[in-house]
């Protein structure tokens, strides 16, 4: 890329030390003669909170509270992701995967946030997108390594992010083969989650992220593992949520990772098509 087209790159985030020190590190690891082979361009992703959404609770959890509602069950709450994880291995033990994910799709075209009014894949963070679509141009491999159903962030990994299906690594249930069939038990694999994420990253591509970012505990070590660490803090109530996760805060200012303010760093919040108002 040149001159120019690095100034032009990232147009939803603000001109301020955290567009400043990604463009530089991505300068640094593509070009001249420190550049990092293609094969060691790898960079990983919470969704949750990083990507995506995750209140007042996330895409998961409103699909739990949604089945649990049409199985006739009258839910009160959600607990941690874990738990909605677990509770959703219950409810469709038994069945293939195709009709867990039928049900997925529907939910996630369907359903609109409380507050927003939009579907769910709408309420990406288009600053975001924009960072792994640059990523991408620069030969990056580029993951999603989130503690949410691996098979649900599947069904909208092309559309709402731009990711194929295998660049999805989360947390899920175990899967049986059974007369030629894929079926979904209720026995979950070891979680996505804080060292998971790391784990499940080198089982899968034998690899270890130059570049990761996240917004919670759980991301600390994938964090640490990376050459590059980005922290999305969630600090603009007017256009987003305003909550801090006072352990990555604390471990980014230890370990002098990036810290991304959403309401200074990013200029539009959601992608193009959300109407004026919620921009």
């Amino acid at each position: 890329m040149d001159a120019e087209e690095w100034k032009m790159s990232l147009p939803s985030w603000r001109d301020g030390s955290a567009r400043r020190s990604v463009i530089a590190f991505l300068q640094e690891t593509t070009q001249g003669p420190g550049a990092l082979p293609v094969a060691d361009r790898v960079a990983a992703f919470d969704n949750d909170g990083t990507l995506a959404c995750e209140k007042p609770h996330t895409a998961l959890a409103g699909f739990l509270l949604d089945r649990l509602a049409a199985a006739g069950s009258a839910p009160t709450g959600v607990g941690s992701g874990h738990d909605v994880l677990r509770e959703l291995g219950v409810l469709f033990d038994g069945q293939v995967t195709a009709q867990y994910e039928e049900q997925a799709r529907r939910y996630l075209t369907g359903a609109l946030h409380p507050r927003f009014h939009r579907p769910y894949p709408g309420l990406t963070y288009q600053p975001m997108l924009e960072l792994m679509a640059l990523l991408r141009t620069l030969d990056f491999s580029v993951f999603m390594c989130t503690d949410s159903s691996r098979d649900f962030m599947r069904v909208i990994a092309c559309p709402a992010y731009g990711l194929r299906r295998e660049q999805v690594i989360g947390s899920e249930v175990q899967i049986q083969a059974v007369d030629g069939l894929l079926v979904r038990t209720a026995v979950p694999v070891p979680m996505d989650d804080g060292p998971g994420k790391t784990v499940h990253l080198w089982d899968r591509t034998g690899t270890q992220p130059v570049l990761a970012a996240g917004n919670a505990v759980g991301d600390i070590d994938m964090l640490r593992a990376a050459s590059f660490a980005l922290v999305v803090h969630h600090d603009d109530d007017v256009r987003e949520y305003a909550y801090d996760d006072p352990q990555i805060l604390n471990a980014a200012a230890a370990d002098g990772w990036t810290v991304i303010s959403m309401r200074n760093d990013f200029a539009r919040v959601w992608p193009a098509d959300l109407a004026d108002g919620a921009r």
